[in-house]
C-alpha cells in the first residue's frame, strides 16, 4: 500500500510481477485495492488495461528486459510508451 505518497517495498514487488506476468486482470484489481480508482477507469474494457499495463512496464527500470516486446505491442496499436498520451 502506499503511505504518504510514497510506495512500499511490498507494493513495487506486488506491481513488478503483475506487470511481469503481463496479468491485465490484476493490474485492474491492484489499481483498485491500492491506488482507489474510480469506478469509471475500474469499468474500462480490457484493452485500456492492456495499454496500461504495456505502458507501466516501459516506464520501470527494473522491468528493462521487457521494454521491447511492449513498445512493440504498442507501437503495433498506434500508441507510444508515454504513459500521459498516446
Amino acid at each position: 500500500m502506499i503511505d504518504s505518497g510514497v510506495p512500499t517495498p511490498e507494493y513495487e514487488s506486488d506491481l513488478r510481477n503483475l506487470l511481469a506476468a503481463r496479468d491485465w486482470e490484476r493490474l485492474r484489481e491492484f489499481s483498485r485495492e491500492h491506488n482507489a480508482i474510480p469506478d469509471d477507469i475500474y469499468a474500462q474494457p480490457q484493452h485500456f488495461w492492456e495499454v496500461m499495463l504495456h505502458k507501466m512496464t516501459c516506464n520501470r527500470i527494473d522491468l528493462l528486459g521487457l521494454h521491447d516486446d511492449s513498445r512493440r505491442w504498442l507501437a503495433e496499436r498506434g500508441y507510444t510508451t508515454d504513459l500521459g498520451g498516446y
